[in-house]
């Protein structure tokens, strides 16, 4: 399983990069052979099922904010199925790394206050509005982040520290 999923998770990656999307036939076809295996090794449907749940439930919401895209939220429940309840631990480990990532490229652009005062006109916003609405970048030449490196960083620290 390990093996598999590393290199769903490599492809997954390499569309993100040269894309900035990830097909929903990489996910879809992701979905079927982990459902496979994970029935092979005789997983229950109940515990495959509350691993895809999970990380739906936990992301829709940044999705309509426009802060991850349906691709990565695909991804995330793929990466769900074998883990069950554990998805968890891996979806914070998912956005620890992101934010470790986000960190040093803002660093590296030096755009910190930049940032940050795009946030503020957004919250500030939204409060004066009273409603919460999708997160529009005001920088259209910058690039977003790639949310499957994180992603992957997610399941290798899980292996590494023998969580898998």
């Amino acid at each position: 399983m390990i093996l598999w999923m590393l290199i769903y998770l490599t492809l997954a990656v390499i569309y993100d990069w040269r894309d900035f999307r990830i097909p929903n036939r990489l996910n879809a076809a992701g979905a079927v052979i982990t459902v496979i295996i994970c029935a092979l090794q005789g997983m229950e449907w109940s515990v495959m099922a509350v691993g895809v749940l999970i990380p739906f439930m936990c992301c829709i919401g940044l999705f309509y904010l426009r802060a991850l895209g349906g691709g990565d939220i695909k991804v995330l429940m793929v990466c769900g199925i074998p883990l069950g309840a554990a998805v968890i631990r891996f979806l914070i480990l998912s956005f620890l790394w992101n934010g470790v990532i986000a960190v040093c490229v803002l660093w590296k652009h030096r755009s910190f206050r930049l940032r940050f005062s795009y946030l503020r006109h957004y919250l500030s916003g939204c409060l004066r509005d009273g409603q919460i609405t999708s997160y529009e970048n005001p920088d259209d030449e910058s690039k977003y982040l790639h949310f499957t490196y994180g992603i992957f960083l997610a399941y290798l620290t899980q292996i590494v520290g023998g969580l898998l």
